[in-house]
């Protein structure tokens, strides 16, 4: 166990406060309300018709979109190994299920989610310079992902055979335009300091024209100048398992998307639901409530709605896929950080000696 450990589990007490409980409760509270009441005011749907759709869910498909959701947690251990050398799959997935349930349960959370993985890792003897270097490759992954799959989506919508609304097509064009722009520039950033230092000064004007004060922009900046050598070392050797790892993960929830759509009666072709599950996977980047919810299940309904479905099957796809994204996904989390904390972690009896990686 790190030496540092103490400090760092006082430093993850402070963020888990009773006002994170509130904010929680809150959070979770306007999901609710959002779907319970919003839901079926906005698509101008009943609970007896979504009712109706839901329970077209039998034991085999429930069991197969529990096997896909399992499969996409797996996946993603890739994407941690790559860009943490040394960790087991095992040790990625307890952290990627800890951090998923964190999300899930606090707004914003992903300060604690941060928190969290740290303490793990450094639990199992990483320096906080590779951790350091592996949350900025992850967070670059995951950010280009979450972009890409809505260009693709928006490709997709413009070039493919949807008969989709002209209001979402010029959507679209004006969303696959930023999205690419954005992949441009975060890709060029880790490839080149000039461009790096042309972004960050470039987000320290913006800072100073909004009044606010540019201090975050410089330690961005600091910490990417420290960094940048290990990241795009990272970046190199773990290219392939991280992308794939990516691309597998998505591909299999958008495999239990699928699954919930056709289950419920959604009888879109296969473009239109990829097009529906980007546009949920870019609403979980902006949402306040925990892991978006509320805002994506009416949000997806909506897109679903526009793209053809009807109003109850759609309404039905977006919380069947909400009940495993967000329910399903809480007990792995749950026996994930018990058995760390009660194993590794602070609360483990028989301590691992510090091993040092990276």
């Amino acid at each position: 166990m790190s030496t540092d450990a103490p400090a760092e589990s006082e430093a993850l007490g402070r963020r888990l406060t009773w006002r994170d409980a509130v904010s929680s409760v809150l959070g979770l509270g306007l999901g609710g309300v959002l779907i319970v009441c919003g839901m079926p005011l906005v698509l101008d749907t009943s609970w007896a018709e979504i009712g109706a759709q839901l329970a077209r869910v039998r034991p085999g498909s429930a069991a197969l979109m529990a096997l896909l959701l399992v499969a996409g947690l797996f996946c993603y251990t890739w994407v941690l190994m790559g860009s943490l050398p040394g960790l087991t799959h095992l040790q990625a997935l307890k952290g990627n299920a800890v951090t998923s349930l964190v999300g899930n349960l606090i707004p914003l959370g992903a300060a604690v989610g941060v928190a969290l993985w740290v303490l793990m890792t450094r639990s199992w003897g990483f320096s906080r310079r590779a951790v350091s270097a592996s949350l900025l490759v992850t967070s670059l992954w995951n950010l280009l992902a979450r972009i890409a799959l809505p260009v693709i989506g928006c490709l997709l919508l413009v070039a493919g055979p949807v008969d989709a609304p002209q209001l979402v097509v010029r959507g679209a064009l004006v969303a696959g335009a930023v999205g690419t722009a954005a992949i441009a520039t975060a890709s060029a950033m880790v490839l080149s300091d000039t461009v790096a230092r042309w972004v960050v000064l470039g987000l320290d004007r913006v800072a100073g024209l909004l009044r606010r004060s540019g201090s975050r922009v410089r330690r961005l900046e600091a910490l990417m100048t420290d960094q940048r050598a290990r990241v795009r070392e990272l970046v190199r050797s773990g290219f392939w398992p991280m992308t794939l790892g990516m691309v597998g993960q998505f591909t299999l929830l958008f495999c239990l998307y699928w699954t919930a759509a056709r289950t419920v009666g959604v009888e879109l072709p296969l473009i239109g639901l990829v097009c529906a599950y980007a546009f949920r996977q870019l609403l979980t980047v902006f949402a306040v409530t925990p892991g978006g919810l509320g805002v994506t299940e009416v949000g997806t309904a909506g897109m679903l709605v526009l793209l053809g479905a009807g109003a109850g099957a759609a309404s039905a796809t977006a919380l069947l896929y909400a009940v495993y994204a967000h329910l399903v996904v809480v007990p792995f989390g749950v026996v994930a950080l018990a058995s760390w904390w009660y194993g590794s972690g602070p609360g483990g009896r028989d301590q691992e000696e510090t091993r040092l990686v990276g």
